[in-house]
């Protein structure tokens, strides 16, 4: 008699040890500090609390005024940072505030090279009057460059994440690439850390919605879905294999808001491999409208999971 051999899920090693939080100290911005604190606490994480100031056009202005100007906004910036991190539930972390002077996108970059950044944090509003400007410029460049996750908080946020934040569902969509594939193991590390359920979605195009035999066609489609994606998933976590059909944004924000959804995760592709017209992605008009955070995270190296 043989006896059947368990199949043992392989979790990925996830650490968020640094977690970099950046601010623009806008209304956005401060909708994803109840967020930052509740994963900082889980993972017991050191937190990074980080502004850049970008330096004033002066041109007609000597250069020690030039100097001292800076050198307030430096200082009002530390303050505001301050300010945050008492109104944030971490005192039990060991935290920094940093300041920077310079442009966001390679100071960031450089911020999450040096402290060795597991995850970074911000938001996709833009300031007063400068509608999405930070999604369009700083938050893209990061998408595209950062090799560490992009948590983002978008400018449809619901009010219930401005509370106690807890991750009880997960939203993967994925088209089955390699691309897509590499913020898997994020998701289901914290899926396994909330016990939570994570749904694996798959959105054909909208000219199969009509299909008859669109059902039966999908059965193939999701039983490699599973044979991808189990191995990894813990087995304290309820999963779900979903196939929709239709515009892949709208049914993916569809998807979400039927399942309540807590987070919605999207691997992305290399920064060489990217298209330059990132606004008009999946991606980005899901971080747009999403009432959830979404989580991103680029392809640096080839699957190994087939």
């Amino acid at each position: 008699m043989t006896a059947s051999a368990a199949i043992v899920p392989i979790l990925a090693a996830i650490q968020l040890k640094r977690i970099l939080y950046a601010t623009d100290f806008s209304e956005g911005s401060r909708a994803a500090l109840p967020l930052v604190s509740a994963i900082a606490l889980r993972y017991h994480s050191e937190l990074f609390v980080a502004h850049v100031c970008t330096p004033p056009p002066y041109i007609t202005v000597i250069p020690e005024a030039v100097s001292t100007m800076e050198h307030w906004h430096q200082r009002d910036a530390t303050r505001k940072l301050a300010g945050l991190l008492r109104a944030m539930d971490v005192s039990q972390l060991s935290t920094r505030v940093i300041v920077k002077t310079g442009d966001p996108v390679k100071e960031l970059e450089q911020l999450v090279r040096d402290k060795a950044i597991d995850l970074a944090v911000l938001s996709t509003r833009g300031r007063a009057g400068l509608k999405h400007l930070f999604l369009a410029s700083v938050a893209e460049a990061l998408f595209r460059h950062l090799s560490c996750p992009v948590l983002s908080v978008g400018p449809h946020l619901a009010h219930r994440f401005l509370g106690k934040v807890e991750i009880n569902h997960i939203l993967f969509p994925t088209d089955l690439s390699e691309e897509s594939r590499a913020v898997f193991p994020f998701l289901a590390s914290l899926a396994d850390e909330y016990k939570a359920k994570i749904t694996v979605l798959h959105v054909l195009p909208p000219e199969t919605a009509d299909n008859p035999d669109a059902k039966a066609l999908a059965e193939p489609l999701r039983h490699e879905m599973k044979r991808i994606f189990c191995p990894e998933i813990s087995p304290g976590c309820n999963a779900e294999f979903v196939i929709d059909a239709g515009e892949a944004s709208e049914r993916i924000l569809a998807q979400a808001q039927k399942r309540n959804t807590d987070l919605i995760g999207f691997g992305i592709r290399k920064a060489g491999e990217l298209t330059t017209h990132f606004r008009n992605t999946v991606t980005y008009r899901v971080l747009l409208n999403a009432r959830c955070p979404v989580l991103t995270h680029r392809c640096q190296h080839h699957w190994s999971g087939r």
